[in-house]
């Protein structure tokens, strides 16, 4: 059952306008609104979902860019790893504590499962339970949440923390997600979420938990690993889809591809590497779970392009489908370019821009590149 976000209490009663705060009486409400206020107007409303607890729901229809939720973190650690804030668990303690009644009850209603099958190490979690006295039992089912809740806090590309984020994390898992997680541009702890596809009214809202270098994983990879990482067995649309094995097959090829890619480049062979390039774009294409690669595929085949320009200028090049895509190298930069900032995400500008300066500072547009940066 969930508890009053003022006072703790068990209650079932929500807020009647967006359905993502508990009260158990009218006092707690009104007391809370000054905060309430700034996510009252949220795109979403926070109900069950079938086997996975409570989860974010469209309150109406979004178009890709729309903004979700921007989120501060509750709790925020700088660290390299989140195991280093749970071994360390006395500095988590004394962060806890030092927290007002409300904020602990937010942390609380996220400590949905037990804090051994939370914790990554074994020693940790006997340590803890070995201590059951009341006083102690609520800052390690705070804990517990902050483990299985958490996410890693990154600033141009590098992990700099780890932050409890209590609406972010009230985003349900799927391998095809319709929903993408950013940093800020002038806040260093803040996200924003933004949909990466169109959604319709009452669709779920759903984020992957997968980092970047998942990506291509098959789906009994992926299901192994979110078992490992998340405790859970994941049954999204794209896992138990009737058309799964043949999505492995095409995710095979493309992590495939990816990876003669810089072996094609480490031989000068600029055409198979710009025909594995191709190959990858047009698979992901045609496939909506990968979609959101494809300006980033984009972006890859236009660098090699400006490399076979390069080479065309100096050397000459006759191969004639390398010549023909050489001419329309723009075309993928600019279809990248586009996709990129439909999103809005202020991870996908800051991506398409490092590429773009790299390319400029390895002298790749002199071969008669576009310098044009996103704003």
């Amino acid at each position: 059952m969930a508890v009053c976000t003022v006072c703790g209490n068990p209650t079932t009663k929500q807020c009647g306008k967006c359905s993502n705060a508990w009260y158990c009486r009218t006092e707690c409400q009104r007391s809370d609104w000054k905060n309430h206020k700034k996510v009252c107007n949220y795109p979403f409303e926070i109900k069950e979902s079938d086997g996975k607890g409570l989860g974010l729901f469209a309150t109406r229809d979004l178009q890709i860019g729309d903004l979700v939720v921007c989120d501060d973190p509750i709790l925020y650690f700088e660290c390299g790893r989140t195991e280093d804030v749970l071994i360390s668990h006395g500095k988590f303690k004394e962060a806890y504590e030092k927290l007002g009644r409300r904020k602990r009850n937010k942390i609380l209603a996220l400590a949905g499962a037990t804090l051994e099958a939370a914790l990554s190490d074994a020693l940790l979690a006997l340590e803890l339970r070995s201590d059951s006295s009341s006083e102690n039992q609520e800052w390690k089912e705070a804990l517990g949440a902050f483990s299985r809740n958490c996410s890693s806090v990154n600033r141009d590309g590098k992990r700099i923390g780890s932050g409890l984020y209590t609406t972010i994390s009230r985003i349900n898992h799927s391998c095809s997600p319709n929903t993408e997680c950013s940093y800020l541009k002038d806040k260093r702890t803040s996200k924003e979420v933004r949909a990466i596809r169109n959604i319709k009214k009452g669709e779920e809202l759903l984020g992957d938990y997968m980092t970047d270098g998942e990506s291509f994983l098959i789906t009994s990879q992926r299901r192994k690993q979110l078992m490992q990482t998340w405790k859970f067995h994941c049954e999204c649309s794209l896992c138990s889809s009737d058309h799964a094995q043949e999505n492995d097959a095409l995710r095979e090829r493309v992590k495939k591809l990816y990876d003669v890619i810089p072996i094609f480049q480490a031989r000068e062979d600029i055409q198979g590497a710009a025909n594995a390039a191709l190959e990858r774009c047009n698979i992901i294409e045609k496939c909506d779970d990968m979609k959101r690669y494809l300006p980033g595929a984009y972006l890859e085949l236009y660098n090699i392009l400006l490399v076979a320009a390069m080479q065309k200028s100096y050397f000459g090049f006759d191969d004639a489908l390398i010549a023909s895509l050489v001419e329309r190298r723009e075309d993928y930069r600019e279809k990248a370019y586009e996709l990129f900032k439909r999103t809005k995400l202020m991870t996908r500008k800051d991506y398409y821009n490092k590429m773009m300066r790299q390319l400029a500072m390895l002298g790749y547009l002199a071969a008669g590149g576009s310098n044009k940066l996103m704003s």
